[in-house]
């Protein structure tokens, strides 16, 4: 009796362990580093000749579908140059998660798009490029003409396999990351 209990017991021991031993098909895989970012927040900082103008933000902390977002009239003057940084955050995360480092990081699969409404007096220049010289946008140029009101439409898309690898990029192809329309008011 205590052989076949002892079999018994050695057996069920052999299943147990046999049990918890992870498969390879089980195990945990890195993340993704093709997934879309989060982003609730995007931050253009405006600069002239270095100095601090003005910073205009878009924040959507709930996402697509909840509270509608907060997004900051752009007020600039006419005829004047201005370098613009986007800061794009995740602001579900604690600390919050500067998205702009991982883009950089990735900029063979990211590009940000610029289109300025008709009739508005702005012109946006990339001054940021991948490896291949295509444009990246964390980094751009806004040059204001006469007075004039309209909108920036910027969208952010995550290009992986699909981003040109020359010319100024392609909007239509990837995933939309994050579109915003801002207001523009150039006086």
């Amino acid at each position: 009796m205590k052989k076949i209990i002892l079999s018994s017991l050695i057996l069920s021991l052999v299943l147990l362990a046999s049990s918890c031993r992870q498969n390879d098909d089980n195990a945990p895989t890195p993340k993704d580093q093709n997934e879309e970012e989060l982003i609730t927040t995007l931050r253009l900082i405006i600069k002239e000749n270095g100095s601090l103008v003005n910073t205009f933000s878009f924040r959507d902390l709930d996402g697509v579908g909840g509270a509608t977002p907060t997004i900051e009239d752009i007020i600039l003057d006419a005829n004047k140059i201005y370098t613009c940084t986007l800061l794009v955050l995740d602001e579900t995360k604690n600390p919050v998660d500067t998205t702009s480092v991982e883009i950089e990081e990735e900029n063979d699969v990211h590009q940000f798009f610029f289109t300025p409404s008709a009739g508005t007096n702005l012109t946006v220049s990339y001054l940021d490029y991948d490896d291949n010289n295509v444009p990246v946008g964390l980094e751009t140029e806004f040059v204001t003409g006469a007075a004039s009101t309209g909108t920036l439409k910027i969208v952010l898309k995550h290009q992986p396999g699909v981003k040109p690898t020359s010319g100024n990029g392609n909007e239509a192809l990837g995933e939309t990351d994050v579109e915003v329309e801002f207001n523009v008011e150039i006086q």
